[in-house]
């Protein structure tokens, strides 16, 4: 069918058959059947369907009617396609086309297969949906009224010139006109109604397909997303434990235990090779082990009191990043050892242990080359041990003494060289016996020196008279300056308080412990001169006033030495006063 406007409708003349011929007819005058409003304009009204009642406006343009929502008519009806059919304006007229929709299209109950020109009244099909198309005014009918100069030989020619049969006119029904499509619609095609029935109960199946096919996708989803959660727990716990192990590797380093560490590293990394700082804490175990093994000889031998084994165990350690603490500790241990021994070995020499202190302090010296105390020791048990090995030298003369070397060397200061000597004598020699006593209770206060009292610094500077036949010892000259220095503190505040006697004494003491103390001189000097005066005045008073010259005669006497010239005087004039 072309798309062009439709083939003007006609009518045949009244009274006229179709096939004769006739005279030219008269000119007719037509009139309208029903007039039409002049505002009306074309448009499709819903019969059956979803939308029935409603209207649609045609303008000029294309319509495209289906269920899809941008369409410019939609229709809600399952039965219809998404892009259904078109109805557009071609010229004067309106056409509608199928546009491959699934339940197809009918006009009046005719299927259409191409576009089909539409009339006023027209019933347009779409599945369960009927569409009414109007357009008022331009279906007006006209009606011919036959004219005098018109015969109907004229109608019979004009119909035999080869133009199309006419449609038949519309009828008038209800003063609407009803257009003769619409008047011959046929009853619904029963092959049709199959077909859609077939389509309904297809597309119910392919819903069903649809939700079963719905319900396994969810159930792979619900297993997935379960075989998910498994996989992340089981990672979860994996993660766990490889997190315990590695913090136990960890708490162990910082214990110093790098072998134990070095075990659980590197079961962590045949587990997960790539887990993070494991390498790292691998390559630290490989330098800190060695440290462990030299620190661990290094305890082993402070332990047994080697202290040149362990200083050479924590010299072979170096520097360490993650055990400096433990070696610094081991460090400190061993110069508090050092410190100990030496001790001990100074004690072995004292009790003449010469060779146990020689042994303690050359293991000290191995371990701290400079060690003071220790090289002083040492060198006093070895001059001990030279002198106790080396032949003795039988003299020409008479034979010496065995304990004056001992002697000697206490006078020097050399005390451990002097107990060594006496210690070789004394089994033999009852003086070397009881010098070694003497020495030994002079050692012991000779320790205590800084807190001797004046009575203990006597009892000290007494032992060295005894042990060197009256030759001070240069330890004695020690002890006589610490003592001179308290003597002279008592003399002084004696003097200050008048106490002349006591005064005299301490500045003797003072003089006898250090006899170049120039205080204690002084002290003296100003007694006796102090003395002189008051014997003066004491004698001035003797006739007069005896009982007040008394007590001065007496201040004379404890103010003066016994050798001064007044002391015996006063002393004289109190004997006489007295009686």
């Amino acid at each position: 069918m072309s798309n062009g406007s439709p083939p003007a409708r006609r009518r045949p003349p009244s009274g006229t058959p179709s096939g004769g011929t006739g005279a030219r007819p008269a000119a007719r005058r037509t009139s309208p059947v029903s007039a039409a409003p002049a505002s009306a304009s074309p448009r499709l009204i819903c019969v059956a369907g979803p939308k029935s009642g409603e209207e649609f406006s045609l303008e000029d343009g294309e319509y495209v009617i289906g269920r899809a929502a941008d369409n410019p008519i939609c229709i809600p009806d399952t039965s219809v396609s998404r892009k259904h059919v078109m109805v557009r304006k071609a010229g004067a007229a309106w056409m509608v086309s199928d546009l491959g929709s699934g339940n197809g299209t009918l006009v009046n109950g005719e299927a259409i297969g191409e576009e089909t020109p539409l009339a006023n009244g027209d019933v347009i099909t779409l599945g369960d949906t009927e569409l009414r198309f109007e357009d008022v005014v331009n279906s007006t009918m006209m009606v011919a009224t036959p004219s005098r100069g018109r015969t109907a030989s004229a109608s019979s020619a004009s119909t035999s010139r080869g133009s199309s049969p006419a449609r038949p006119p519309p009828r008038v029904e209800g003063g609407r006109v009803r257009s003769a499509r619409s008047s011959a619609m046929a009853p619904p095609d029963p092959e049709v109604q199959r077909k859609k029935m077939r389509l309904k109960l297809l597309a119910g199946g392919v819903v069903v397909v649809l939700f079963a096919g719905l319900g396994i996708a969810r159930m792979r989803v619900v297993k997935e997303q379960e075989a998910l959660l498994a996989r992340k727990g089981q990672a979860e716990s994996v993660r766990k434990e490889l997190s315990t192990i590695f913090q136990d590797a960890k708490n162990l380093v910082r214990e110093g235990k790098w072998v134990e560490a070095k075990a659980k590293l590197e079961e962590l990394s045949a587990s997960a090779p790539d887990y993070p700082g494991v390498k790292d804490y691998l390559q630290h175990a490989e330098r800190e082990i060695p440290v462990q093994g030299r620190l661990t000889d290094a305890r082993a031998a402070l332990a047994k009191n080697e202290l040149g084994k362990a200083s050479a165990s924590l010299a072979k350690a170096g520097e360490s990043q993650f055990l400096y603490e433990q070696v610094n500790a081991a460090k400190r241990e061993l110069s508090e050892l050092a410190d100990k021994r030496t001790r001990e070995a100074r004690t072995a020499m004292d009790t003449g242990q010469i060779d146990s202190a020689k042994a303690i302090t050359d293991d000290v010296i191995k371990a701290f080359p400079e060690h003071r105390d220790a090289k002083l020791i040492n060198e006093q048990a070895v001059q001990a041990i030279t002198i106790r090995d080396t032949p003795r030298v039988i003299p020409t003369g008479p034979a010496p003494k065995p304990w004056e070397p001992a002697v000697e060397r206490f006078r020097d200061g050399d005390m451990s060289g002097a107990v060594a000597i006496l210690n070789a004598c004394m089994s033999k020699n009852p003086q070397c016996k009881k010098l070694l006593a003497q020495m030994s209770e002079f050692s012991t206060l000779y320790k205590r020196l800084e807190d001797l009292d004046a009575k203990g610094l006597q009892k000290l500077l007494a032992l060295d008279k005894d042990i060197t036949d009256g030759r001070t010892s240069k330890m004695a000259r020690n002890a006589g300056t610490r003592a001179a220095t308290i003597f002279y503190k008592s003399a002084s505040s004696a003097k200050a308080a008048g106490q002349w006697a006591r005064a005299m004494e301490f500045a003797r003491r003072t003089l006898q412990a250090d006899p170049s103390h120039a205080g204690a001189a002084n002290i003296i000097s100003e007694l006796k001169t102090k003395g002189r005066e008051l014997y003066l005045l004491a004698y001035s008073l003797k006739d007069g006033s005896p009982e007040d010259a008394l007590p001065k005669f007496k201040d004379v006497v404890a103010m003066t030495l016994p050798d001064d010239e007044y002391h015996d005087k006063a002393k004289s004039w109190v004997e006489k006063l007295s009686r």
